[in-house]
């Protein structure tokens, strides 16, 4: 996962390098699924075991890939994280916002308030063009306490349903990100 250009600023409007996006051609369909776990054992998900699994290094956790399909997870130290509903949804609109000044091109489908891991979470969802490929994406920014973590999925149009069935629900589902925040 290089520079992704485009959508490279939307994440977490970190302004940090994202990952390159992954070979074209359609997600493998799940043979099974296993866990991974971070090296320091501070995050761990279910994924597709035929499906490319790697821990990341700096602000990037993991990375899981098939064919178009690629979801990534971040961690960003964070001491202002909004923790009541209006200040999440404040940051929602805040993330919005730093979308269309940086990445003007991008279109934005939704975005909604959720949880992850019993933790608020912001939904974005949207397209772009990511390494000249045009791809759906949904980034999920997680706020626990001490750490925003953001999830960047996405995949080609024709890709992304299978993407979202076979891998990305299923990590979101599983997400354990209670050791990475002490919580």
């Amino acid at each position: 996962m290089a520079p992704l250009g485009l959508l490279a600023a939307f994440a977490a409007g970190c302004g940090n390098e994202r990952a390159s996006p992954p070979e074209l051609g359609r997600p493998d369909r799940p043979t099974g699924y296993q866990t991974f776990v971070s090296p320091d054992g501070a995050v761990s998900f279910n994924h597709p075991s035929n499906w490319g699994v790697a821990a990341g290094e700096g602000p990037e956790v993991a990375r899981l890939y098939s064919g178009t399909a690629l979801a990534a997870v971040y961690a960003y130290p964070r001491t202002d994280l909004p923790t009541g509903r209006a200040a999440v949804e404040d940051s929602r609109r805040r993330l919005l916002a730093s979308l269309r000044r940086r990445a003007p091109s991008f279109s934005l489908i939704g975005s909604h308030l959720t949880e992850v891991d019993g933790a608020p979470a912001v939904v974005v969802d949207g397209g772009g063009e990511i390494g000249g490929h045009l791809v759906v994406e949904r980034t999920i920014h997680v706020y626990k306490p001490g750490i925003e973590f953001v999830i960047d999925a996405y995949a080609a149009p024709l890709s992304f349903s299978l993407a979202e069935r076979w891998g990305f629900r299923p990590l979101l589902r599983t997400i354990d990100l209670d050791r990475a925040s002490g919580t």
